[in-house]
């Protein structure tokens, strides 16, 4: 057979998807004909259909070297790097391929998440909209245009492109992630604090009965936070029931690990709360004013919570901004976290009283502080000084522009559990930066006359959770806001 029957019978076998087999005739041809860049090009390709990354850029590399004029060599390259997160890399690989032919939708699109995960805003949104006028019938890239703008905080603009990324999907059926337009125009309502309007979104998803699993279960597990956050704990644990498939999932990626952790806790908080072992945290009386709590998952806990505060009766109502940390708070480019802290707290009453209880996040052993320390080989002291100092002055700005009164809510100690998902040789480093990011927050209060919650003091024990106050790895009891509260009484 010759070598272009043999090519094309390749090719046919790799859009069957039986990539071992194409894989094996490529390196026969290639075994005749070692210069045959489409042939090298071809083995590239199913190398990377068999997940093989590493071989697979060898390839494509080789095959660049061969023949440059290719875009599609240099846009497949591309996507090996993208699927590695490797943003830099891929960024090179689809400019290239852009500059051998500037008006291909995909790699305009691949080049726009690049930069997105970048943080180059403004680049990512010209090159979305580049791939979308040059295929206005793909949802993905409205999808993205949507992302995009709600990672920036525009929030109009946002909304629109997402809703019209599911107009085009529903007209086109092209986009291989539109379903996901349904969890972000959730997740965007949820930072808007428009309640109503998520549900209604979870539940059109829900009924359009083209989601997966997983995709069901992060918009029922959403749902559930809503229906606990405003007190409805039937509707609550229906949810639930019905997303408990969320720990079956094998290999599950953070996104899903970090639903499981929701449905575990919000399950856990209601048995408890059914049980009336923390009866004596929900002593309401008719008197009672509200207190806000802001923070991401932190906050479920008190919620409800009645505490004394200058011999004043308050409930406590938590209000929510998913996966917020502080560092989002600081940065000088406006996102998403910054633009639904400032639309919750404008519309409090002046003389409001607000916790705001961000930071544990930024203080985990898998992300945050330690993590970045590591990376920058910046000193960790150094990293929490200028962060805290940013964070703390812009609150009491957002205080005293709005007139309430802001109540700062440290990082509790780390719990054991967590510690140990670390090497034993930085165990102890990590803990070192929890204690002085809670040191560096009260000193930073103590300056602007700010009150301050101080967990960690109530949940440390050398350094780590004394397990007085921790209900799983993460989160405390309902109990410890009120605790918190009487300790600043006395």
């Amino acid at each position: 057979m010759s070598i272009k029957s043999n090519m094309a019978r390749a090719e046919a076998l790799f859009r069957q998807k039986e990539y071992a087999e194409s894989l094996s005739l490529c390196t026969k041809i290639i075994e005749k004909k070692p210069k045959l860049a489409n042939a090298i090009h071809l083995t590239a390709l199913n190398y990377y259909a068999l997940g093989q990354f590493a071989p697979a850029i060898a390839e494509f590399q080789k095959a660049i070297a061969i023949n440059s004029q290719l875009s599609s060599f240099h846009s497949n390259l591309g996507n090996v790097y993208l699927d590695q997160e490797s943003f830099v890399e891929a960024s090179r690989c689809f400019e290239k391929a852009l500059n051998l032919e500037p008006l291909l939708p995909e790699p305009n699109y691949n080049l726009a998440i690049c930069l997105h995960n970048q943080r180059n805003y403004s680049l990512a949104e010209n090159f979305c909209k580049k791939a979308i006028l040059q295929d206005a019938t793909n949802s993905d890239f409205y999808l993205h245009l949507g992302v995009i703008y709600y990672d920036q905080g525009q929030f109009d603009n946002a909304a629109k492109a997402l809703v019209k990324a599911l107009e085009v999907e529903n007209k086109h059926k092209k986009g291989r992630t539109h379903l996901d337009a349904y969890w972000q125009l959730f997740s965007l309502h949820l930072s808007q604090h428009r309640y109503q309007d998520a549900l209604e979104v979870a539940d059109l998803g829900i009924q359009s009965q083209q989601l997966s699993e997983q995709q069901l279960c992060t918009l029922l597990i959403g749902k559930a936070i809503i229906y606990f956050l405003f007190n409805h704990l039937d509707e609550a644990k229906h949810t639930l029931q019905l997303s408990e498939i969320i720990h079956q999932f094998p290999s599950q990626p953070k996104y899903l690990k970090n639903f499981s952790v929701f449905h575990h806790y919000i399950k856990n908080l209601i048995a408890l709360y059914e049980s009336g072992e923390y009866k004596d945290c929900y002593n309401l009386v008719n008197d009672a004013t509200k207190m806000y709590f802001i923070s991401e998952s932190h906050g479920f806990a008190p919620n409800r919570t009645s505490i004394q505060y200058k011999d004043q009766n308050y409930e406590v109502n938590s209000l929510f901004i998913m996966g917020a940390k502080v560092i989002h708070f600081v940065t000088e480019e406006e996102n998403k976290y910054q633009v639904s802290l400032v639309s919750l707290l404008q519309d409090l009453a002046p003389g409001s009283k607000v916790v705001v209880a961000f930071g544990e996040i930024d203080c985990r052993p898998d992300e945050g502080i330690y993590s970045y320390s590591l990376k920058s080989k910046r000193d960790y002291k150094d990293v929490i000084d200028d962060m805290l100092s940013k964070y703390v002055n812009a609150l009491k700005n957002l205080a005293d522009s709005f007139d309430i009164e802001i109540i700062l809510y440290g990082v509790p100690a780390p719990h054991p559990q967590s510690i140990e998902i670390l090497p034993p040789s930085e165990q102890q480093r990590f803990k070192d930066i929890v204690a002085y990011y809670n040191l560096a927050l009260a000193n930073a209060c103590q300056s602007l006359n700010i009150k301050l919650l101080d967990v960690y003091a109530l949940t440390n024990k050398d350094g780590q959770s004394n397990l007085q106050h921790h209900i799983d790895n993460y989160h405390l009891s309902p109990k410890t806001v009120p605790t918190l509260f009487n300790l600043q009484s006395q």
